[in-house]
């Protein structure tokens, strides 16, 4: 037996008994982080997938806290790997949500700094270089009008191999893709920033005390207008801002004591008995803070990360973590 079918079936042992009394059941999976392999071993493990990766979990919802991209090889998969399964799903009266994470706004506004070298090529095409080619020549040639010939950079030594390093071949797709008209950029615009589902609030980082007395409806819109922006979204808003949804770590890595009035403030401004976020790599499984109200269900799930194979489940009201196909309690 394959270890994703032994996962899965023993996930369905775990489960299954519980199952039949409670209903549906929410499955919520922290950041992939361009691990399609491992993606699918998680779906199977909690008995979302089967065997030929199509929706099996029913009526189920599978809730992904963002951060699909970076870091791993291939995005590109595992994002249409969860587009298919929220068609899927819906057919079945399940349910799949998807968050944006910071990784995805960064590819928005061009900040490349954790996309793998090797990824471009998935975007590369026959005109890759005559657009390379375009965009140097733009570039050099605006530097054309500086009034000192000894300052214009395009004419040092070994320039223009640092450039083409800086600027490797399908780079140019990507960022088109991940723009605002892309068809992944329109993708991650589709995504929410907070969801509030069945008594569980959902957030990729955390949401701190700044947005304590905006609605999710309120940060949902500034996430996206600020992406949707021409500009670089602000240093100090919702997209960029270390105190923002997407970046936020406070209920990660604050003392509980610290954090413990802010967290309850929260579940009573959105009328719900948990936060679970992602974004803050928990190697060892899924973390419970202030005795379950906060869960991080960031594991370092990716193969780059090496983390825990688990993810969050919640049936009947009730949250539990499932690692290895094994349940684990969480308080």
């Amino acid at each position: 037996m394959k270890r994703r079918e032994f996962l899965g079936a023993a996930a369905a042992a775990a489960v299954e008994p519980m199952r039949a009394q409670q209903g549906r059941k929410t499955v919520v999976v922290g950041d992939v982080h361009g691990d399609p392999e491992r993606f699918v071993d998680v779906l199977s493990m909690a008995g979302l997938i089967d065997g030929s990766k199509a929706w099996s979990g029913g009526n189920s919802v599978l809730v992904q806290l963002g951060d699909m991209v970076d870091r791993g090889p291939d995005p590109k998969t595992a994002i249409e790997l969860l587009q298919k399964l929220e068609k899927e799903a819906k057919k079945a009266k399940g349910k799949v949500y998807g968050l944006i994470g910071n990784h995805e706004a960064m590819r928005m506004y061009g900040d490349l700094r954790y996309v793998p070298a090797g990824e471009y090529e998935a975007f590369r095409t026959k005109k890759s270089e005559q657009e390379r080619e375009k965009r140097y020549m733009r570039e050099t040639s605006a530097s054309d009008s500086a009034s000192d010939i000894k300052s214009r950079p395009d004419l040092t030594l070994g320039y223009r191999q640092k450039w083409e390093k800086e600027h490797p071949l399908g780079q140019i797709e990507l960022m088109r893709e991940y723009g605002t008209e892309g068809k992944l950029g329109k993708w991650a615009l589709g995504q929410k920033a907070v969801l509030v589902l069945d008594g569980t609030l959902y957030v990729h980082a955390g949401l701190s005390p700044k947005y304590l007395s905006w609605s999710e409806g309120r940060i949902n819109d500034a996430v996206t207008s600020e992406l949707m922006d021409v500009k670089a979204p602000p240093a100090d808003g919702a997209v960029r801002g270390e105190d923002g949804p997407l970046w936020y770590r406070g209920l990660a890595q604050l003392p509980e004591e610290e954090i413990a009035a802010h967290v309850d403030a929260v579940l009573e401004k959105f009328k719900v008995k948990r936060i679970i976020v992602g974004h803050t790599p928990q190697r060892q499984g899924v973390v419970s803070r202030l005795k379950g109200k906060v869960l991080l269900a960031d594991v370092g799930l990716a193969k780059v990360f090496g983390g825990a194979m688990a993810c969050v489940v919640i049936e009947n009201g009730e949250a539990y973590a499932l690692q290895d196909g094994k349940k684990r309690e969480l308080s």
